[in-house]
């Protein structure tokens, strides 16, 4: 693994780790998982794997879809994202079990699974065609695979603000593989020998009562990192910036802004 590879991962996983405790997992992401799930397939008995499982928004539909007679097993590179699974499983009575495990190298045998579900996480993959290999291989020929990133996120309007304001720098959240165009989602997938692949993009309107509410529902997920970095002139600078931004989007049960998620499935 290059030094810059290396980096990348600790990167992430100290990201990661940072925001074990109150990730979104209940909100946009949840929401996300259950269509990924829904969308790929996945049904009693089956055998899936979950990477990136974070709080567990793919791993616990994915649970429920297979029942007692399926598997679901998660890997995440964040052992805070790990423990907090976990004990989440444990909440709900769930059988699962998530491990700490590199997506690029997956320590499962050959056609172990009949699905592998990645939701928001294959962006931070350094070496992305590696991982989409190793997503291949475990998968049995009649396999599928599911996953998703961000064509447009909630996060985007504070990025957009907070680089208008000069005040991002070199603190942008996004990493180097940030995917946010089908066709490029779509190719990766039919890159690592996936057919039939489709990507959808499945917009979705959140609604915030006010700027504050926006600007704490930031505090559960990666945007956090960069808007704690603020200091309180800054702060009040971006809820400003904010609040004239959103005047466009206010209707009478608040501000509604519209995420959209690149959703792709195809066959093994």
């Amino acid at each position: 693994m290059s030094d810059d590879a290396g980096a990348r991962k600790s990167a992430t996983v100290a990201q990661f780790n940072r925001v074990a405790t109150d990730f979104d997992s209940e909100g946009t992401f949840a929401h996300y998982g259950r269509r990924l799930v829904e969308l790929v397939g996945v049904g009693p008995g089956q055998r899936v794997l979950d990477v990136a499982t974070g709080r567990g928004a793919v791993l616990f539909p994915a649970a429920e879809k297979v029942g007692a007679s399926g598997e679901v097993a998660g890997i995440d590179l964040a052992e805070g994202m790990v423990q907090a699974a976990n004990e989440l499983a444990a909440q709900r009575g769930l059988s699962v079990r998530v491990r700490a495990m590199d997506a690029e190298h997956l320590g499962f045998p050959d056609a172990a699974f009949d699905r592998v579900l990645c939701g928001f996480g294959i962006m931070f993959f350094p070496h992305l065609d590696q991982a989409m290999g190793e997503f291949r291989r475990v998968l049995k020929s009649t396999g599928r695979i599911g996953v998703s990133t961000w064509r447009t996120s909630p996060g985007d309007h504070l990025r957009t603000v907070l680089d208008e304001l000069d005040l991002l720098g070199s603190n942008d959240w996004r990493p180097p593989g940030w995917i946010t165009d089908p066709d490029v989602l779509a190719d990766a997938l039919t890159g690592a020998g996936f057919r039939n692949v489709r990507v959808i993009a499945d917009p979705l309107s959140f609604v915030f009562a006010d700027v504050e509410q926006y600007w704490q529902s930031i505090r559960g997920n990666l945007t956090r990192r960069v808007a704690e970095g603020l200091d309180p002139a800054q702060q009040a600078r971006a809820r400003a910036a904010l609040h004239e931004r959103f005047r466009a989007f206010e209707q009478p049960d608040g501000i509604h802004v519209t995420a959209t998620a690149l959703l792709g499935v195809g066959n093994r």
